[in-house]
């Protein structure tokens, strides 16, 4: 059994010109949207770049608090990228994060171009910040919330710099950004889309899916899903999903780091499992038989749990 660490062992050495981009590759990038690199890589009106070599050499020599790691995982697969043929030499652009207690945002993305002209677009999941699990829990009421608004805006300011493709990707509620941004920016911005990536991302309400024309992208969307999927299966979701294997259970199947990996895919399964079928079809009835002034009340009283907490 392997992980994302064994992978880069056994394909660091080749070049995306030897091998292309697969499955694992993406899940990487969408990992190394949660290293927190606003002083290390140009933002949006910064045209300044950084290789993922440059930009891991800096990170590390930053103090624990300025690193502000969600995971310590984070930082380790993002050395481990940078000292790889495969990644070390890609460049990075266009980081933003923002975070607003008060607009109850919790926002970042940023851009990794390949030699070839193509672009990958990654954003950032959720943090630890307890903001962060604010703007989760609006999802259930508004639409949008300020994170989906802003990915959409990230997505059609980057493609007005860069010219070539993109791909369009995160993991957690940055997989649910990801799906936002290409379902609403313009049709010529969606025609450079190649695929968008979502991994264990919740869905959207109803109201949001009939708001656009979701069959515009719908056929470029690909979900994965852990076995025991919790956050995942939340919410609305038209997307086609595939379910990934896990060293772990429950809960701790959100986390990236205990998906298993077979060569440069990951390894599959046919079926959720019963208890995360449960959970879906149980969370999103009650959900939806709440109207949004309950739902509302519902997220302040966790949001004020978690600030006590």
């Amino acid at each position: 059994m392997s992980d994302m660490f064994d992978y880069l062992e056994w394909r660091g050495d080749l070049t995306f010109r030897q091998a292309p981009v697969n499955m694992v590759d993406n899940l990487l990038f969408s990992c190394m949207a949660y290293v927190v690199l606003q002083d290390i890589v140009g933002g949006m009106h910064n045209g300044d770049t950084k290789t993922i070599s440059e930009a891991a050499m800096e990170f590390v020599a930053l103090s624990e608090e300025a690193k502000n790691l969600r995971d310590k995982n984070d930082e380790k697969i993002f050395v481990a990228m940078a000292e790889t043929e495969r990644f070390g030499d890609l460049h990075l652009q266009y980081h933003v994060q923002q975070m607003d207690t008060v607009a109850e945002k919790q926002f970042a993305a940023i851009t990794v171009a390949l030699d070839d002209g193509s672009h990958f677009v990654a954003y950032r999941g959720t943090d630890y910040s307890v903001i962060g699990w604010k703007e989760d829990f609006n999802m259930s009421f508004k639409e949008p919330v300020t994170g989906q608004s802003l990915s959409a805006l990230y997505l059609q300011q980057v493609s007005e710099l860069l010219e070539g493709d993109f791909t369009v990707l995160g993991h957690s509620k940055g997989g649910n950004f990801a799906v936002y941004a290409s379902m609403n920016v313009e049709e010529k911005i969606q025609n450079r889309i190649e695929k968008v990536y979502s991994f264990d991302s919740p869905g959207f309400r109803p109201e949001i899916l009939e708001s656009v024309d979701f069959n515009r992208i719908k056929d470029r969307i690909i979900k994965y899903l852990p076995h025991s999927s919790i956050f995942g299966v939340l919410l609305q979701s038209k997307e086609n999903y595939q379910i990934v294997e896990c060293f772990s259970i429950g809960v701790l199947q959100h986390n990236p780091y205990n998906w298993q990996v077979d060569g440069n895919e990951f390894k599959k399964l046919d079926k959720l499992d019963r208890g995360s079928v449960f959970l879906s079809e149980t969370y999103n009835e009650w959900l939806y038989g709440l109207n949004d002034e309950e739902l509302h009340a519902y997220s302040e009283i966790w949001y004020q749990i978690m600030q006590e907490a």
